[in-house]
């Protein structure tokens, strides 16, 4: 038996009594399928048609039909909301001669966003004349009445009876462009003047409700990722959309600032602890670029976050992520456990000294011997980026006591060409800023050498390695 033909078979078995016969209908339909949602919108009363409620329709000769609720309201009666439980009641009547034949309409409230299953409402009422009376829903595409799939049928007076409609196909076109479905009750013409009273009206919309998978990729949740105070670490999640459409989709990047899980968006002020958003416009929500999400569709987002907090903290991050409609709920990746580690500063060298060579007395721009074999690397060799200095001092002959002055040489961090070199100093200048662990910096020297004695020159040079202050 199809799901459908299953659902209609329940809501003949079990039609809306109330609140009460609504929740034990629910957990019905949850056995049958755990994404159909059913919304029962109904004005409630007994079947006793001495209690039926008011409002009542009633039409007579002598003037327009109108909706009591309490005592005759006033106005335009097709502007009037007078029924609870976020019922609209329109009314028209028609008079062909001595014939009369009454419309009694109802909107549903707003319907909810997801793809419908199903749409069943149903009327509860009676009549003081008898006639044929038939159940319709509007067609909003094709804009008139259908009575396909709706009940007739044919009444005595005062007969108490329930019709119904039951759609399955093309649901869309019973849905009008403010999410309303339209229904109305009418009869035949006849000539007798009369009384219609309603017990209740119930609308039962079924539709399929997409729900959101979503799944932290960076960093790792199943282990600890050890992050060096002040440096970034990247947030990367999956986000899916299964049994769809799942509307407009966001994620929020989050840590714990007052729980053990994460409960607090990360800020998005630069220097903000424990963490903040490094990015520039910097979001701790953000949409997903292929909005909306359907279903099996899905998107990545990602955050680079600077990790400010104090050192020797552990923290919990996790995206939390939710949708554009109501009834979908939001859903949380796992959380991945954030341990800031203290800095600790360390260079290397690969070289020992640098080496020029025999030289003649004016000549400039002498290449260091391993120029061209990118030899003179500097390696950070700690845990977190740091800013490398230099600094020089005159070269001495170790036999007299002539010198070479320290701006004679000559140093690059970009290119082995002279054209982009600076001149030694004797105070330390910037060499490279913020340098990543683990990273080499290759350098390049040359020497221009004035006229001078002979002999062998030795001098120094002094790099340094710093993470948040000058050397």
């Amino acid at each position: 038996m199809g799901l459908n033909k299953i659902i209609k078979n329940i809501l003949m078995l079990f039609p809306c009594l109330g609140k009460k016969a609504l929740a034990k209908i629910g957990l019905l339909l949850a056995i049958v399928s755990f994404f159909i949602v059913i919304i029962c919108i109904i004005d409630e009363s007994t079947s006793n048609t001495s209690n039926f409620l008011d409002p009542t329709v009633q039409y007579n000769q002598s003037g327009a039909p109108y909706v009591a609720y309490g005592e005759a309201p006033s106005g335009n009666i097709n502007d009037l909301n007078v029924l609870g439980e976020g019922l609209t009641y329109d009314v028209s009547e028609s008079q062909d001669g001595d014939q009369y034949r009454v419309d009694v309409w109802h909107n549903s409230s707003q319907v909810s966003s997801g793809t419908l299953t199903f749409i069943n409402t149903t009327i509860n009422f009676t009549s003081t004349v008898a006639a044929t009376y038939s159940l319709q829903i509007f067609n909003w595409n094709a804009g008139k009445w259908n009575q396909t799939d709706c009940q007739t049928a044919n009444l005595a007076a005062n007969e108490v009876t329930m019709l119904w409609c039951n759609k399955t196909e093309n649901l869309a076109n019973y849905v009008s462009s403010d999410n309303a479905v339209r229904i109305r009750i009418n009869n035949t013409n006849h000539s007798i003047q009369g009384t219609l009273k309603e017990d209740y009206v119930q609308y039962y919309l079924g539709y399929l409700s997409g729900y959101l998978e979503v799944q932290l990729i960076e960093p790792d949740p199943t282990k600890t990722t050890y992050i060096t105070q002040n440096n970034t670490l990247l947030i990367n999640a999956t986000i899916i959309c299964r049994d769809g459409p799942c509307g407009n989709i966001y994620g929020i990047a989050r840590y714990n600032a007052s729980s053990v899980n994460p409960d607090t968006e990360i800020n998005t002020t630069q220097g903000d602890r424990p963490f903040y958003v490094q990015e520039s416009p910097a979001l701790a929500m953000k949409p997903c670029t292929t909005n909306p999400l359907y279903a099996n569709e899905f998107c990545n987002l990602t955050w680079v976050i600077n990790a400010t907090g104090y050192t020797d903290t552990i923290w919990k991050i996790g995206i939390l992520s939710n949708s554009s409609f109501p009834e979908i709920q939001q859903n949380n990746t796992r959380n991945a456990t954030i341990y800031i580690m203290p800095c600790t500063e360390d260079i290397g060298l690969a070289w020992a000294s640098i080496d020029f060579g025999s030289l003649s007395p004016n000549t400039n721009y002498n290449n260091a011997t391993y120029n061209n074999q990118n030899f003179y690397n500097i390696t950070n060799k700690g845990n977190c980026p740091l800013n490398l200095w230099i600094k020089g001092v005159d070269l001495q002959n170790v036999t007299y006591s002539s010198t070479i002055a320290v701006e004679n040489l000559n140093w690059s961090n970009t290119t082995n060409s002279y054209t982009t070199s600076y001149s030694m100093t004797y105070s330390y200048v910037s060499l490279n800023k913020s340098l990543p662990q683990n990273q080499n910096l290759t350098t390049y020297y040359w020497l221009s050498v004035p006229p001078v004695d002979a002999g062998y020159y030795i001098g120094s040079v002094y790099i340094c390695g710093n993470y948040s202050s000058t050397c």
